[in-house]
């Protein structure tokens, strides 16, 4: 059930998404800059826990959890999963020049 729920929310919130930016390009804007600071913040959590694993000697596959439950990776790349669709989606319904 609840893997439909997010299959659901996967197709609704990028449409939602698209719906609202094609009525206002600051929106679309905002979007982008958003989606830009969301990778920046999920590259550096990934990097910086990357490091640690390697300063420390240890295996990546057991201090995987660290930066899979950072809270600094798991909503900016929320983020990113209904960005994606929401520009595939963008790309379908805006007008080409």
């Amino acid at each position: 059930m609840m893997k439909l729920l997010f299959l659901l929310l996967l197709l609704i919130i990028p449409l939602i998404m698209v719906f609202v930016a094609l009525r206002s390009r600051m929106v679309t804007r905002i979007f982008h800059v958003l989606a830009l600071l969301c990778f920046y913040s999920a590259a550096t959590v990934i990097a910086g826990d990357v490091y640690a694993t390697n300063a420390h000697m240890t295996t990546f596959t057991t201090e995987i959890h660290h930066f899979l439950l950072n809270g600094w990776f798991l909503y900016p790349s929320a983020y990113l999963g209904v960005y994606v669709p929401y520009l595939l989606w963008m790309s379908l319904f805006s007008k080409k020049s």
